[in-house]
């Protein structure tokens, strides 16, 4: 039988499958609509930030502590979806699909007893430069 680390790990896993998930979907709605509803930028907001409370050892976000997802979606809560030009949109969803797929990654990388990855720096450029 397991100790309790691996339930606390496997509690951890499951959790964040199931919250990446949800956001996925999330995104993927907002995607077929071009837009985001207020509702959805808080539904997200609450994702990102049960995520970062679950934090493994090792997830690490940037000194002001927010994930990539969130420095995106603090200019569209604040200033609405008008605020990204439609032209850009597309770039926008797939950004959002990039930071999904990166925390994946990094969940995948735990569950094979992998080393995360060291710096989400190229994630954050791309973030910064959007």
């Amino acid at each position: 039988m397991g100790n309790g680390n691996d339930s606390i790990l496997e509690a951890y896993l499951f959790e964040t499958n199931s919250l990446l998930e949800q956001l996925d979907s999330l995104v993927l709605a907002a995607e077929e609509k071009d837009s985001f509803s207020e509702e959805d930028v808080n539904t997200i907001f609450r994702i990102m930030h049960t995520i970062k409370a679950l934090q493994h050892d090792g997830i690490q976000f940037p000194d002001d502590n927010r994930t990539p997802a969130e420095d995106l979606f603090a200019i569209v809560r604040d200033k609405s979806m008008e605020i990204v030009p439609e032209a850009l949109r597309p770039a926008l969803f797939d950004l959002l699909f990039q930071i999904i797929d990166f925390f994946r990654g990094e969940i995948e990388r735990i569950e094979n007893g992998q080393p995360l990855t060291q710096t989400i720096d190229s994630l954050l450029q791309k973030v910064n430069s959007f």
